[in-house]
């Protein structure tokens, strides 16, 4: 484990200098509460999902709504959440419109406290990979991709110059599905050749195709794999657990919307219930009934023992 009191940034080196050995699980997280939980539950980093956001905070979809204020906001209170405990890896999107603005979020996210940022290919306004359909989301030409990348890692040298916060660049292409493996190799190379931090490419097809790309960076580029449970009974989709993912050589685990898929799915099932039985729950036998944390739990996830042993102790009234 890494210390509490290493920047960010250097958390999250430390963490990927480990997994030579394993891949690290990099849970999806949409807001301070959700963080709060993984990071109790033992999480090593976090990375909060454009996705999460603009769903738990908007009640909209990941189609470019989210502003950068609201993200940056969003990453300020979720870092605060984990005290610094551990690293939070911050979807940057495609960097919110031109090189101004991809300056602009790069040095505010990395005020925030973020570890890194993930850039990616997409043109703007984005749209989620996994929901744009069979064709894949549209993205920029190659030199307008390689020219987002390096006005990010002009930003972060900016961020650390200037500012004091060191950041890392994530460095994403979504070209695999319109463009094909080739294509989406060939941006990740030109993207390590700038000297990225982090390199990927979205929704690859087969363990073949993550070889591939593995086999075609530097064995030094950290890189990640990422993947949404469909969790559709009619889906042939290919899961991989983190033995896997280490296998194919990748070093990061990214599940990105599944607390978020978690936190629907309880919420549908509350209010269902909470409608057929006039408010009131019955017990936790009742088959019929979703699984609530006590309320007793509850206080303490979000962290009143602490903050009733910190008045005892300095007597506030």
């Amino acid at each position: 484990m890494v210390s509490a009191l290493t920047a960010p940034a250097q958390q999250l080196r430390e963490l990927i200098a480990q997994s030579r050995d394993r891949a690290i699980l990099l849970p999806g997280v949409h807001d301070a509460l959700s963080a709060k939980i993984f990071q109790q539950q033992s999480a090593e980093c976090l990375f909060l999902s454009g996705f999460g956001v603009s769903a738990s905070f908007l009640g909209a979809p990941d189609a470019g709504i989210l502003t950068l204020c609201e993200m940056e906001d969003t990453a300020r209170r979720v870092v605060n959440a984990v005290e610094g405990k551990i690293p939070v890896l911050v979807d940057g999107d495609t960097g919110y419109g031109g090189c101004s603005n991809m300056r602009r979020a790069i040095r505010g996210l990395a005020r925030a406290g973020a570890a890194a940022i993930s850039i990616e290919d997409q043109i703007f306004p984005k749209k989620c990979t996994y929901s744009a359909g069979e064709n894949g989301a549209a993205v920029v030409s190659r030199s307008a991709s390689i020219a987002r990348i390096k006005t990010a890692l002009a930003a972060a040298k900016e961020a650390y110059e200037q500012d004091g916060n060191d950041v890392l660049i994530i460095a994403r292409s979504d070209c695999r599905a319109s463009e094909g493996l080739e294509q989406a190799i060939s941006r990740c190379l030109e993207y390590e050749e700038l000297g990225a931090d982090i390199v990927y490419a979205e929704n690859l097809q087969s363990p073949e195709e993550y070889q591939t790309l593995r086999g075609s960076l530097a064995p030094t580029t950290p890189t990640i794999l990422a993947q949404v449970q469909l969790n559709d009974p009619n889906s042939e989709q290919r899961l991989y657990s983190l033995e896997e993912v280490h296998q194919l050589g990748y070093n990061l685990a990214l599940f990105g919307v599944t607390a978020l898929q978690a936190t629907v799915h309880a919420l549908q099932e509350t209010a269902s219930a909470m409608r057929r039985h006039q408010g009131i729950l019955p017990g936790s036998n009742d088959n019929q009934s979703p699984s609530l944390s006590s309320f007793s739990n509850l206080k303490t996830v979000v962290g009143f023992p602490e903050l009733e042993d910190f008045e005892r102790e300095y007597f506030c009234e």
